[in-house]
């Protein structure tokens, strides 16, 4: 008898239960919705080096070969780059990159020299390489968040 006061009625106590239950529900639906991030070795040192390579040929002309650009072009590491993308999703990054770059000639390389690129700027600005590549799927690049650099 004691509990059924203090709860009030089976009611109550069910409402309670579906209450707690739909909580935990979306506090784990928020968590696992984050996703990763660049700290997660989100490439591997391999499309790094393919990147580098795709980079030195079509972007390093503007951006230069050190990735800071030409006073025109922005840099591409350090304090620039953390600002402008922390906290957007790879995805983002790829976007923009590929409907812009190469400078008057954007879309031009493959999606997959594309991501190499981004994997290239990720390593440079010393986010961990793993044993995964960086994904050319753009709905798998949006779960993958840019976090401040290291």
């Amino acid at each position: 008898m004691r509990v059924r006061r203090l709860i009030g009625n089976w009611n109550n106590l069910l409402a309670v239960l579906t209450a707690a239950f739909v909580v935990t529900c979306v506090v784990n639906y928020d968590a696992s919705a984050q996703g990763k991030t660049t700290n997660d070795s989100v490439f591997t040192d391999e499309q790094a080096t393919r990147g580098e390579d795709a980079y030195q040929q079509e972007c390093a002309q503007c951006h230069l070969d050190d990735l800071l650009g030409d006073g025109i072009a922005p840099s591409l590491i350090g304090a620039p780059f953390s600002f402008r993308w922390s906290e957007l999703s790879v995805a983002d990054m790829l976007v923009a990159i590929r409907t812009t770059m190469p400078q008057g000639a954007p879309a031009s390389l493959s999606p997959q020299a594309y991501v190499d690129i981004v994997a290239y700027m990720l390593k440079v600005n010393d986010y961990p390489a793993g044993d995964v590549e960086l994904p050319t799927a753009e709905a798998e690049l949006e779960a993958i968040i840019i976090a401040d650099s290291q």
